[in-house]
């Protein structure tokens, strides 16, 4: 599935998917969102620098401050925002066949490495 060819919100159908609407008013993630600008305000007050609040903070302002880094990724990991396809659809076979896909690909990996460092180390004695 690809992403859609318009402007709107993938999740509740409002008209323009921006930040602002996905971090402050996408009706999909309003629990999320809470938990993201408590958390914004809570380490804003600790060190020096803006408070930051929902209604007076852009989205551009809180991804530039690394007081607020993990809050955002913490709502990103707690949402589906930032997918490159829209609302997931996958069925449970899929999910499965791609982290079976992701581990043959780490083990490969790893393997290839392994040889790697055994030709070398083999070269230096």
């Amino acid at each position: 599935m690809g992403c859609p060819t318009d402007a709107t919100c993938w999740w509740c159908q409002y008209k323009i998917q921006t930040r602002e609407h996905l971090f402050k008013n996408c009706p999909q993630w309003k629990s999320q969102q809470k938990t993201l600008w408590a958390t914004v305000l809570e380490e804003t007050r600790k060190l020096p620098g803006p408070l930051w609040g929902r209604d007076r903070t852009s989205i551009a302002e809180l991804l530039a401050d690394e007081r607020c880094s993990q809050a955002m990724l913490d709502f990103l990991a707690t949402t589906d925002i930032g997918r490159t396809s829209g609302p997931p659809v996958a069925s449970e076979e899929e999910d499965a066949a791609s982290e079976a896909s992701e581990w043959e690909a780490r083990e490969q990996s790893e393997r290839s490495w392994e040889r790697r460092e055994e030709e070398r180390l083999g070269r230096d004695w």
